[in-house]
């Protein structure tokens, strides 16, 4: 299993829920105390295909590569929001006194899971792009490995390099936030020249000027 699959089964866990609570409010299969049961079963496993990504971020952060620490704002800013989501449903529910009110463990445990799970990664730098001989592997939401030989062009504007592949799917990798930022630079540019990966005029010119 990889962290892709893992979190498709975090979703399909979110999902399954929802459809079961939905459906036990009309027809209530379970009384509050099965569904609360359900409900945490479904948390823990919530919790183990979480802890099953942040080892296999940890696995890949630990190998001899060269790997540079990578937070974006994005990043932040959609687990934050996550985390705040579930917090503002497990209250609600809580307090809404219907027959939805046994969801809000579900929603608890996700919340902090989240929360520690955002907490450990940047701690442990677990977010990162990582430059191995033939491709760059981005390791953020999920994780994103992109082959020099897909590559159509690099743009580099506003200190954010532009990944065009020949699909015509573009990955980007802002400068601001690598926090070695000199070393990152020249060790993009050696991986560019080794790959010989076109680069832009325009481009090529700003590379170097940061460089120099």
């Amino acid at each position: 299993m990889n962290s892709a699959f893992a979190s498709i089964g975090k979703n399909l866990i979110l999902l399954g829920v929802v459809l079961l609570s939905s459906l036990n409010f009309f027809y209530a299969w379970f009384n509050w105390k099965e569904m609360m049961g359900i409900e945490i079963f479904a948390g823990f496993a919530y919790i183990f295909l979480s802890c099953y990504e942040y080892l296999n971020a940890s696995y890949k952060a630990s190998l001899p590569i060269q790997r540079y620490p990578y937070f974006s704002s994005h990043f932040i800013m959609f687990r934050s929001l996550k985390i705040g989501v579930f917090l503002a449903f497990a209250v609600l529910l809580f307090s809404s006194g219907s027959g939805l009110k046994y969801m809000y463990p579900i929603c608890l445990i996700i919340a902090l899971t989240e929360g520690c799970m955002l907490v450990l990664k940047y701690r442990n730098s677990l977010c990162f792009v990582n430059i191995y001989a033939n491709y760059l592997l981005i390791a953020e939401n999920k994780f994103t490995k992109l082959f020099a030989s897909e590559i159509m062009v690099i743009e580099f504007r506003h200190d954010i390099f532009y990944f065009v592949k020949k699909n015509t799917k573009t990955v980007t990798v802002k400068l601001d936030h690598i926090r070695d930022k000199e070393n990152f630079l020249m060790a993009i540019n050696n991986w560019i020249n080794r790959n010989n990966v076109l680069v832009s005029a325009e481009s090529k010119v700003k590379i170097k000027e940061l460089i120099d």
